[in-house]
């Protein structure tokens, strides 16, 4: 994951679901400083529903309305890249 400064954030794994959990953590930590309480309270609650592929595309689709954007990179073996943000 990176931003107009550069490289923010790596995540790997043994598998997809490893690197995912990797990345959800980085966003709960996160996201209480770089979104809106709102959006941040959202992407949470998503989180903590289970609900983590909606929880990572509703914090590339709001992060940069209150601070900088952040892009996110997927990169897997098996598929095409897919950027985010």
């Amino acid at each position: 994951m990176s931003g107009p400064d550069g490289m923010h954030f790596a995540a790997s794994g043994a598998d997809e679901d490893k690197m995912f959990a990797c990345l959800v953590r980085y966003i709960k930590q996160r996201c209480g400083f770089t979104l809106w309480p709102p959006d941040a309270k959202e992407v949470t609650a998503l989180i903590d529903g289970g609900q983590t592929a909606e929880a990572i595309e509703l914090y590339f689709n709001r992060v940069g309305d209150r601070w900088d954007r952040e892009y996110l990179e997927l990169v897997s073996p098996t598929e095409a890249t897919r950027v985010l943000g």
